[in-house]
């Protein structure tokens, strides 16, 4: 009998952390991004579309680290797929910043479209600086205050 109480301590607590670190997503992944871990947040996107591939937040990190890293190839393949996802959430709070989203990748096209090679010669060795916020830390945060990550 005691082990199946250690069992179910062991098992309710790893719940409890488990609860606690995914209700502090943005808190964790915007300390990530703003300290210059890019590659850690990247990673985080990545496990997530692995188990997931229309997950919004792993979308939406992987577009920051393509953008910052100025992956143009794949900005607006990604930010298409954000869309097409992201049209499909019903959150309250998401649902306030996703027109933000659909303008943002209007402009994002045009200016993928358009990208002076010398410009972005020049935007490509400004990458990675720490002491950036994100740029989707509202759609993210949205996204938490919708219960997305519980």
């Amino acid at each position: 009998m005691k082990k199946m109480t250690r069992l179910t301590w062991v098992f309710v607590l790893s719940m409890i952390i488990t609860s606690f670190a995914q209700t502090n997503f943005y808190q964790q992944v915007s300390s990530m991004w703003f300290s210059g871990d890019k590659r850690g947040v990247l990673d985080i996107a990545n496990q997530r579309l692995a188990q997931n591939s229309n997950d919004i937040a792993g979308l939406l990190l992987k577009l920051e680290y393509e953008t910052e890293f100025l992956q143009l190839d794949n900005m607006t393949n990604t930010m298409a797929k954000i869309i097409s996802v992201g049209s499909t959430f019903s959150g309250t709070n998401f649902s306030k910043v996703f027109p933000v989203i659909e303008a943002s990748y209007e402009i994002m096209k045009q200016v993928v479209t358009n990208y002076p090679p010398a410009e972005y010669a020049s935007d490509l060795t400004k990458t990675n600086v720490t002491g950036k916020t994100m740029s989707c830390d509202a759609e993210i945060k949205a996204l938490q205050d919708d219960g997305y990550f519980h």
